[in-house]
C-alpha cells in the first residue's frame, strides 16, 4: 500500500502526541486469549490453544495488556507494535526487569508490518480502529486478514453509530475552542473547562441535550487527561455503523464472528412484545445486531473477527459448554445449602446480587463454584462432583447433566457465572514453597497497584506487599514466615501466613 503524505503527517503528528501524553494500557480482559477463543467455542469455532499461541497486539502502549499474559503463558509467543517509541522503551525496561523472553515490542508503523513477523493465532487492535486515518484501518484489516492463521481470531473495537453521533457534539464543541491551541495540556484544559461551561449553562435544564451533556461532563471529570486527548481531540475519530464495519471486513476476507460480550448480542431484557417484532423486521444475525444498536444507541463495539470459509453454528447451545470450564463469583451466605428439595434457594454474588437455583443438582454446582472461587472447573467435573453430593444414580446423573448444561448457560448470559476455554493459570492453594505471579512479585516492591492471574487490575493490601516478594517458589513455608514475621513465635507466624496464602489464592496471585 502507498502512503499518501498527507497519511505521513497524520501518523507524525499521532506519534507524537503519545509520546507527549503516553496511554497508560492496562490489562483488558475482554481482550484475553482465553475470552476470545471461548467465545468462539460459543460458536462452535476452535481457536488456537492458549498455552501454545502467538499473540499480536496492535497499538500496545507501554506494553499493560501483553506484559501480564506474557508472564502467565511462557509457551506462548506475544508482539506488540506502536507508533510511540517512548512508549514502547517504557515497555521494553519492565520486559528486560521481569526477565521476559517470549514477548517483544516494537515501534512499528503499522503500515510497515509485513510477513516477516509471521503468523498470528490472536490479533488484538484496541482503541485503534476509530482513531486513525482511513487508509490505516484498511491496513488493520488486510493485516488481520493475512496474518491470522485458519483458526485464529481478531479482535477490534471501534466507536459506533448511533450512539457515538450523540457524543460527537461534544467532541465538536471542544474541538472548537482548542482549536489553534498546540500545547496539549493547554488544551485537555480548555477542553474540559468548555464542557462544564456548556454543561452548567444551557438554558433548558430539562432538555434531551441539557441531559446529555450534563452526562458527558460527569463521565469526563472521572477520566485522566491522556483518555480525554486521545479519545476527543485527535484529528480522527471516525464512528461508524456496525453493518459499514462487518462490509469493510468482508471486502479483505474476514467475517464476524461475534462479540465480545456474547451477552449484547442478545435481546436480553427486551419485553416479549418487542423481541416479537425485532424477530420480524429483522430477519439474519447482521441486520438484528445492527437494529439491536439503534434500540440501545450503541457507541462502541469489541467485535471478533475470523478468516471467511469457517462454519459457525450461531445458536447458542448447552452441548458446548460440557467442553468449557466453569467459574461463578458466588458467596455463601452461611445458610445451609437444600440438596434435598427443589425449592429455590438464593445465591449471593460479590456484587450483591442475587441468583436463583432451584434444581438440586444447579443448587449443589453453585456451592462447589463458591468454594473454588476464582478456579473455573471442566465442566465434566463440576457435575461429577454435583452428583456425587446428591448421591445421584448413573441415569439420574446423565439427565442432570444436561439440565446443568442449560442452566450453566442461562447464568453467564446473565452475567453470573463464567465460561473459559484454557486452564487457569494460578491456584488456590499454595504448595509447600508457595510462588506469587512475576508481575505480582514485582509490582509489590513499588506501591499498590497490580495485575492478577486473571488478568485483572487490582490494589494489592497493604499487609501483602512485604510479603509477595518473598514468595519466589524457592523458599518453604517455615522460611517465608520467619522473614516476614521474624518477632512472632513459630506457631503463630505459620498461622498468618496460611492465613495471608488463603487471601492471595482467593485474589487469583499465586502459580504454586
Amino acid at each position: 500500500m502507498i502512503r499518501s503524505n498527507a497519511g505521513t503527517m497524520m501518523n507524525a503528528a499521532l506519534r507524537t502526541s503519545y509520546d507527549e501524553f503516553p496511554y497508560q494500557s492496562a490489562p483488558l480482559r475482554q481482550t484475553h486469549p482465553d475470552h476470545l477463543a471461548t467465545v468462539a467455542s460459543l460458536f462452535a469455532f476452535d481457536a488456537a490453544d492458549v498455552g501454545h499461541c502467538r499473540v499480536l497486539e496492535i497499538g500496545c502502549a507501554s506494553g499493560g495488556n501483553l506484559i501480564p499474559l506474557a508472564a502467565s503463558y511462557p509457551d506462548s509467543t506475544f508482539v506488540g507494535i506502536d507508533l510511540s517509541a517512548v512508549q514502547i522503551d517504557q515497555g521494553a525496561a519492565e520486559i528486560e526487569g521481569l526477565g521476559l523472553r517470549n514477548i517483544r515490542l516494537a515501534a512499528t508503523d503499522v503500515m510497515d508490518f509485513g510477513e516477516a513477523h509471521g503468523s498470528f493465532d490472536y490479533v488484538i487492535a484496541h482503541g485503534i480502529y476509530s482513531w486513525v486515518p482511513a487508509p490505516v484501518q484498511d491496513k488493520i484489516l488486510a493485516l488481520c486478514a493475512a496474518r491470522l492463521n485458519a483458526n485464529g481470531i481478531a479482535f477490534v473495537s471501534y466507536n459506533t453509530m448511533p450512539g457515538w453521533r450523540m457524543l460527537s457534539i461534544v467532541r465538536e464543541a471542544m474541538l472548537y475552542q482548542t482549536r489553534g491551541i498546540e500545547d496539549l495540556h493547554a488544551r485537555v484544559g480548555k477542553a474540559r473547562a468548555t464542557l462544564d461551561f456548556l454543561a452548567e449553562s444551557v438554558p433548558d435544564k430539562d432538555s434531551a441535550y441539557s441531559r446529555l451533556l450534563r452526562l458527558a461532563a460527569g463521565h469526563i471529570r472521572q477520566k485522566p487527561d491522556y483518555y480525554v486527548l486521545h479519545e476527543y481531540l485527535e484529528e480522527t475519530n471516525e464512528a461508524l455503523y456496525f453493518e459499514q464495519f462487518v462490509d469493510r471486513a468482508a471486502a479483505r476476507g474476514l467475517r464476524y464472528l461475534g462479540d465480545s460480550d456474547v451477552r449484547t448480542m442478545l435481546s436480553i431484557g427486551l419485553p416479549p412484545k418487542v423481541e416479537a417484532t425485532l424477530n420480524r423486521i429483522a430477519p439474519g444475525l447482521m441486520r438484528r445486531e445492527q437494529f439491536l444498536d439503534f434500540l440501545t444507541s450503541r457507541s462502541f463495539r469489541q467485535s471478533l473477527l475470523i478468516r471467511d470459509g469457517a462454519a459457525l453454528e450461531r445458536k447458542l447451545s448447552p452441548a458446548r459448554v460440557m467442553a468449557l470450564r466453569i467459574a461463578a463469583p458466588v458467596q455463601r451466605d452461611g445458610a445451609p445449602v437444600d440438596l434435598a428439595s427443589d425449592r429455590a434457594q438464593t445465591f449471593r454474588l460479590f456484587d450483591g446480587r442475587g441468583v436463583e437455583a432451584s434444581h438440586r443438582i444447579v443448587k449443589a454446582a453453585l456451592a462447589i463454584l463458591a468454594a473454588q472461587w476464582p478456579l473455573a472447573i471442566p465442566f465434566d467435573k463440576l457435575h461429577e462432583q454435583a452428583a456425587a453430593h446428591l448421591g445421584s444414580s448413573a441415569n439420574d446423573a446423565h439427565a442432570a447433566r444436561d439440565l446443568l448444561a442449560s442452566e450453566i448457560l442461562r447464568l453467564h448470559l446473565g452475567g453470573a457465572a463464567e465460561l473459559h476455554r484454557a486452564a487457569p493459570p494460578f491456584v488456590l492453594e499454595a504448595g509447600s514453597r508457595p510462588e506469587a505471579g512475576t508481575v505480582a512479585r514485582r509490582d509489590a516492591t513499588r506501591g499498590a497497584t497490580s495485575v492478577n492471574l486473571r488478568h485483572e487490575p487490582i490494589v494489592l493490601p497493604q499487609n501483602a506487599r512485604g510479603l509477595l516478594p518473598l514468595l519466589d517458589g524457592a523458599r518453604t513455608r517455615t522460611e517465608i514466615a520467619a522473614l516476614h514475621w521474624p518477632e512472632l513465635p513459630d506457631a503463630e507466624r505459620l498461622a498468618n501466613l496460611d492465613a495471608a496464602l488463603v487471601s492471595l489464592g482467593r485474589q487469583a496471585l499465586l502459580v504454586r
